[in-house]
């Protein structure tokens, strides 16, 4: 069970969230109660949603973001190795990829433990997130389709 200290970080953590997002423009849909926040941009590629969620528990803020395709059966095994290539070029956050579903997410965490993070760790967190999913999103479809072989995909990477 959270501490009322946990639990007062929380609130002031979901707070500075949603005023960073207010002072940007965004809109957004939030569930005060759960201290979660819906929201997306269009990108190049394909349309980017994500949640922001503030976990009171365990002290972190994870924007989470589930890729709008479902990779088939016969590409799983290319798409997962697609992703392990991906994940280890990246410098913060990584996609979650379920073998067994084809799905995929893109997943960042900050901790706020015993102390406030300031408006700018979350438009780093937004604007890095966004900016990684764009650049890497509509690849893993393309392999997921058979649009790209993992030849191909690799290629893309070898710079």
């Amino acid at each position: 069970m959270a501490t009322e200290k946990q639990v007062k970080q929380a609130q002031q953590t979901y707070e500075t969230i949603c005023a960073m997002l207010d002072e940007m423009g965004w809109s957004y849909d939030k569930k005060d109660e759960e201290r979660v926040i819906y929201t997306g941009v269009k990108s190049n590629d394909l349309p980017i949603s994500f949640m922001i969620v503030t976990d009171t528990e365990r002290s972190l803020v994870s924007l989470i973001s589930k890729l709008p395709f479902t990779v088939p059966e016969d590409k799983r095994t290319e798409v997962s190795l697609g992703v392990s290539i991906v994940n280890y070029l990246l410098v913060d956050g990584s996609f979650d990829y379920n073998f067994l579903e084809g799905t995929t997410y893109f997943r960042m965490t900050s901790s706020f433990k015993d102390s406030m993070l300031s408006k700018e760790v979350f438009e780093y967190m937004v604007y890095v997130s966004c900016n990684t999913i764009d650049d890497y999103n509509e690849k893993l479809f393309l392999l997921s389709e058979n649009q790209l072989t993992l030849e191909e995909f690799l290629k893309l990477f070898n710079n």
